[in-house]
């Protein structure tokens, strides 16, 4: 897991650093001189978390879905018209679930989710006749980090002769998967203003599926 984090980092800075390197090499300022097209971003919006959360008390799966604020911070490259890459950081949010009814002496209390992500992706553009107006699909990979906790009271659950009583837990995994998504950007010189839909598709260690999605809007600034 280090090992991946530190080559994700890497990767965000080799982007952010390739437009200043050429920029430099020429002897030209920022903003008068980029031939790889970078450009950075971010966007909000709402974020749709639905996944399955193993109760290791009660020996049970609890569902946990809710449609929090997310938002994304972009470093992209776009050297060619129709084409280009992004390295992506997504947070969508934090959702929780209430207490349940109580079932054999045990009763959850509730849980609290937590997803993020770390994505590289490939971009397309659409050309269209109307130059200020781009829709665009992409392609990619994502690591996700998912922080789940929960808590409940565990009278039918024994621990040396007692029963458990009142409990927390709480555990977090890094599941990996396809990210994928597309929308469409409106172009205003070195501005864009972008809409967009992301889903990545995890799979949680302990079984089960995440697939948390972000519905977005963002600005770009191309250097």
């Amino acid at each position: 897991m280090a090992l991946r984090t530190v080559a994700l980092v890497t990767g965000f800075a080799l982007l952010g650093s390739a437009g200043s390197a050429n920029a430099l090499a020429d002897g030209t300022l920022l903003g008068l001189y980029n031939p790889l097209g970078v450009y950075a971003g971010a966007g909000l919006g709402r974020s749709s978390i639905n996944q399955t959360d193993f109760d290791q008390f009660g020996s049970v799966f609890h569902h946990i879905d809710g449609q929090p604020l997310g938002w994304n911070a972009v470093i992209g490259l776009r050297p060619i018209p129709f084409l280009g890459a992004e390295a992506e950081y997504i947070d969508f949010g934090n959702t929780r679930t209430g207490a349940l009814p109580a079932f054999n002496a045990n009763q959850f209390l509730g849980g609290e989710t937590r997803d993020r992500a770390a994505a590289l992706f490939g971009v397309g553009y659409l050309p269209l006749p109307i130059p200020w107006v781009e829709p665009f699909v992409k392609l990619g990979w994502a690591q996700m980090s998912e922080h789940d906790s929960y808590s409940g009271i565990y009278n039918g659950v024994f621990f040396n002769g007692a029963p458990l009583g009142l409990a927390a837990a709480s555990q977090n995994t890094h599941p990996n998967g396809a990210a994928y998504g597309g929308g469409v950007q409106f172009h205003f010189e070195q501005l864009a203003i972008r809409a967009q839909y992301e889903r990545i598709s995890g799979e949680r260690t302990f079984g089960g599926w995440n697939n948390p999605d972000l519905l977005s809007i963002g600005l770009n600034w191309t250097f």
